[in-house]
């Protein structure tokens, strides 16, 4: 279709073309926003085949990558921080720039461990975990990927 003939399109149809054209795209972010945070989509990088399968053995096998490693805020603060953290694993895979033994930085720790508690604070709210400054990874490190390969 020409630009002249689109223009010249009424007002309604307009706006129809606009909500269609809107609905796709949402539906198109949705769809790529939920499938991205899979874990078979994650196992599909060279540099998260070990983990995926260690994490396939553990009791958090039911549980999505992006349940534990993004934060539990609002639907813009978790694609913002999904899109940085993206971003910055595509760059490594890309360019190979992992080193051998994955580590997680301090703010995804922090994210981690603040999931943990989310999840199991039935389990913990009379200790003095629940009262704050809870680092489950302390003793559970390798509760979710199980243990890698000996050094």
């Amino acid at each position: 279709m020409d630009r002249q003939r689109l223009f010249n399109l009424s007002p309604l149809k307009l706006l129809g073309l606009g909500v269609a054209a809107g609905a796709v795209i949402v539906l198109l972010l949705t769809g790529t926003y939920y499938a991205s945070g899979s874990p078979k989509f994650c196992a599909s990088c060279h540099s998260m085949e070990l983990v995926y399968s260690r994490w396939q053995g553990t009791n958090h096998k039911q549980f999505a990558c992006t349940e534990c490693h993004l934060p539990d805020t609002n639907i813009v603060g978790r694609v913002a921080y999904k899109t940085r953290a993206g971003l910055n694993d595509l760059v490594h895979e890309t360019f190979r720039a992992y080193t051998p033994a994955i580590l997680i930085s301090s703010n995804s720790e922090e994210i981690l461990k603040r999931n943990c508690v989310r999840c199991h604070y039935s389990t913990i709210e009379n200790t003095p975990m629940a009262r704050g400054g809870a680092n489950c990874l302390k003793c559970h490190r390798y509760l979710g990927h199980g243990r890698g390969p000996e050094k």
